[in-house]
């Protein structure tokens, strides 16, 4: 959000649908990231994988 970086836009960095962006974006819905995809956007935004992560577990 920072970035303002659209779902499409996101989505074609990345290499997936914005369909799936907008699944995972929603809570209803079973869709989630995978570490694959958190590093791809990691690297899309020009930031580390660490960003997304907490720093201690749930």
């Amino acid at each position: 959000m920072a970035q303002q970086v659209s779902q499409a836009t996101l989505a074609y960095g990345i290499g997936v649908s914005d369909g799936f962006i907008s699944q995972v974006e929603n809570p209803k819905s079973p869709s989630k990231y995978n570490l694959n995809h958190i590093n791809e956007i990691a690297r899309f935004l020009g930031c580390s994988p660490r960003d997304f992560l907490p720093e201690k577990p749930l």
